[in-house]
């Protein structure tokens, strides 16, 4: 029992740990897991090995000659003999193969830079739409509660009016709203009334309905307004109003299901564990200026670094290629077995003594055309790379341009909601007081409060819109982090 309840407590103490994993972590976790990454890796280790082959000397040739019969020779019978060869290309070649290679393996590593810094693009791409949903559940959520609380305060209004109405006139038009449009509505037609309302017009069609819109109308609405059926017509908006609210609530728990498993797959984990999205997300400012901006990406830009270094790969490709046109060059030596010889005329023993002879051997590069052609294939390799160069930072400069105007229509954004958002709150505070004394206004209170909650979900998709393009912005800047 003890070891369970410790096990209870180590569990309890361990899930803040989780809660608390932040960008940077999920960020670092992705890097770690991302089989993509290490195959980009593993191939830029790969490349690094082709440099110490290329750069070797040729391997030493032997050979072994053994004679069926002795040779006879002035310094005796030869038996056989052994020689060893060393070829050597010409002067610098072995540098270019090397330097080449290297140059390679620098491509290579751009192209794993270029995975990473496009896959924390992502990450965070999709954590800010995570936290962009949050958000806006939090904030119908938070719509719901005060949608409720004017609920309490119509049924309480409701509970207390007057059983008749103010007018012998205006009571028959209250009495038929009342048995119409707010006992059947409020019996049977939740979902019908909310497709009626159809979001911020609902309670100015009502208004319509009863003979013109709510503000404008002086006698008929003012007296239904005082009268019990009006404040039930009141209660029944609301209620329209929150049943738009919860489906819409149900709608982005649903939406955040994908979401959630698309930073799971990025993060190579399984689908179902939760993530956890930032509580405030700020507005944020440019990295640097714009010619700083600039000047960082032709400096740092994985793509662009990739072709400078194909560029002097095709560069060393096209020294190497000249000096392979030159001869290569061999040194060696053949040792000679040799058995003493018995001369016939004589019959004196000769020779017998073993011999050393240096060698020197020469190609003869006489058949130009391969070299010619090897030649030409790095020279238009070469501008190749520079017009692909090029292009790419012609693209990437229109991508830059593109993210600058989403960067500035969120700032844009951000600061004109902030004054609409501060005005429809006054508004809502007057309509409000206004309504817990008269009686009347409900469905301006109502298009006013699915303003303001337009206006909250605009500012949180504009802030979120803005960090995505700094972080863009970020991913062209600095290629190397």
């Amino acid at each position: 029992m003890k070891k369970i309840l410790a096990f209870i407590i180590l569990m309890l103490g361990a899930m803040p740990l989780v809660q608390a994993q932040t960008l940077e972590e999920y960020l670092v976790e992705a890097g770690e897991n991302s089989p993509t990454l290490k195959a980009r890796y593993a191939e830029y280790q790969a490349a690094l090995q082709r440099a110490p082959q290329v750069g070797a000397l040729p391997d030493p040739e032997v050979s072994f000659n053994f004679f069926l019969q002795p040779m006879m020779r002035f310094m005796g019978n030869q038996v056989g003999d052994v020689s060893v060869m060393q070829m050597f290309p010409w002067f610098g070649s072995n540098k270019a193969a090397k330097d080449e290679a290297n140059y390679m393996a620098q491509m290579k590593f751009a192209s794993f830079i270029e995975a990473k810094i496009n896959l924390y693009h992502e990450v965070r791409t999709v954590w800010y739409q995570l936290y962009l949903n949050d958000q806006e559940s939090i904030l119908m959520e938070r719509e719901v509660e005060i949608m409720k609380l004017l609920e309490r305060l119509a049924l309480a209004k409701y509970t207390s009016a007057p059983a008749g109405g103010s007018s012998g006139a205006a009571t028959p038009a209250r009495s038929t709203t009342s048995g119409a449009g707010g006992t059947a509505g409020a019996a049977g037609s939740g979902g019908s009334g909310m497709a009626g309302m159809g979001g911020s017009g609902g309670g100015a069609a009502s208004g319509s309905a009863s003979g013109g819109s709510m503000p404008a109308s002086g006698s008929s609405m003012s007296s239904m307004g005082s009268s019990g059926g009006s404040s039930m017509v009141d209660v029944m908006l609301i209620r329209l109003q929150l049943k738009e609210l919860e489906n819409q609530m149900q709608i982005h728990h649903e939406a955040r299901r994908p979401l959630q498993a698309q930073f799971n797959q990025l993060l190579r984990r399984r689908p179902s564990m939760t993530v956890f999205s930032a509580d405030t997300l700020l507005p944020v400012p440019l990295p640097a200026t714009l010619s700083l901006i600039e000047d960082s990406i032709r400096a740092n830009h994985p793509m662009l670094k990739m072709y400078e270094w194909d560029e002097k790969a095709r560069e060393s490709q096209l020294r190497m290629a000249q000096l392979m046109g030159r001869p290569m060059f061999g040194v060696g030596l053949n040792y000679m077995i040799f058995n003493p010889r018995t001369d016939e005329a004589t019959q004196m023993t000769m020779g017998g003594e073993n011999m050393v002879m240096p060698m020197v051997t020469l190609t003869l590069p006489i058949y130009r055309k391969k070299y010619n052609a090897a030649k030409k294939e790095a020279e238009f390799s070469q501008q190749a790379a520079t017009y692909q160069k090029e292009a790419t930072e012609r693209e990437l400069f229109t991508e830059l341009e593109n993210l600058l105007y989403q960067y500035q229509s969120a700032v844009s954004r951000i600061n004109l909601i902030k004054d609409q958002v501060a005005l429809t709150e006054q508004a809502l505070r007057l309509l409000t007081t206004n309504y817990s004394v008269t009686g009347t206004g409900i469905d301006d209170i109502i298009r006013q409060r699915q303003s303001l909650l337009n206006y909250r979900r605009q500012q949180v998709q504009a802030i979120t819109d803005q960090n995505i393009a700094v972080s863009a912005i970020n991913r062209m800047m600095q290629g190397d982090n």
